[in-house]
């Protein structure tokens, strides 16, 4: 009697493709999309006031961007009358705290930490411009801050290990299991796009299990399995 095949030994390597894609946010005029095209944060418009987003990338040191932003009051420049800007929201006055700092006379708003986007994606700020006692001068205004991904997180198996199984005989390209892996790099991006390979399996020839490289899909090959044959 021949001896009998155990099985296969799959030793699996998780795959990605590189690849950076900017994102931004444009905003609905022409000018506004020309201003942030030129990498300005500020448009000013008479008894208004407006920012167009701003993206930064994470896990660089950004110190030499800065300002990234700028906010400006026309109705105080108009008036001559004293203003204070502030701003809030996460990063300055909600965790993380001290990601950004600005200075309350001119506006001006700095990043001093280095960005994580697996921690905060996206920063929601609210900017103000107000009088000597406190009160707004003009409507609050929303400043929004995106951070661009890196692809600086490795592909996760979420099984130690993975078991299959086919019945002897089976037809070629039956499936015998399926392997998942996560990544942490930003959803439907080039850098969280996982690949699958089957690095090596025993015996090693003739091949009898092939990989669908997208789903982790593992399927017999044209090979018959028969357990008292040896491969």
């Amino acid at each position: 009697m021949a001896r009998r095949v155990e099985g296969a030994l799959l030793l699996l390597l998780v795959c990605f493709n590189f690849g950076n894609t900017l994102h931004l946010e444009a905003l609905n005029t022409r000018t506004e999309n020309k201003l942030l095209l030129k990498h300005r944060h500020l448009v000013r418009q008479k008894r208004a006031w407006i920012t167009a987003p701003v993206a930064l990338r994470e896990g660089e040191d950004l110190s030499k961007k800065n300002p990234i932003a700028k906010i400006h009051s026309d109705i105080a420049e108009e008036r001559q009358l004293k203003v204070t800007y502030k701003y809030t929201g996460k990063g300055i006055t909600e965790p993380p705290l001290g990601v950004f700092v600005f200075n309350k006379d001119t506006g001006e708003l700095n990043v001093t930490s280095i960005l994580d986007r697996e921690e905060t994606p996206f920063f929601l700020l609210m900017g103000y411009a107000l009088d000597e006692k406190g009160n707004n001068l003009e409507r609050p205004l929303e400043l929004r801050i995106k951070v661009l991904d890196i692809n600086d997180n490795e592909p996760v198996f979420t099984q130690n290990v993975f078991v299959g199984s086919v019945e002897e005989l089976s037809a070629a390209h039956t499936l015998v299991m399926k392997i998942t892996a996560t990544d942490a790099d930003e959803p439907n991006t080039q850098n969280s796009k996982i690949s699958y390979k089957i690095v090596s399996q025993e015996p090693p020839y003739p091949p009898v299990f092939y990989l669908n490289k997208d789903t982790g899909e593992v399927y017999t090959t044209s090979i018959t399995l028969d357990r008292e044959i040896p491969h």
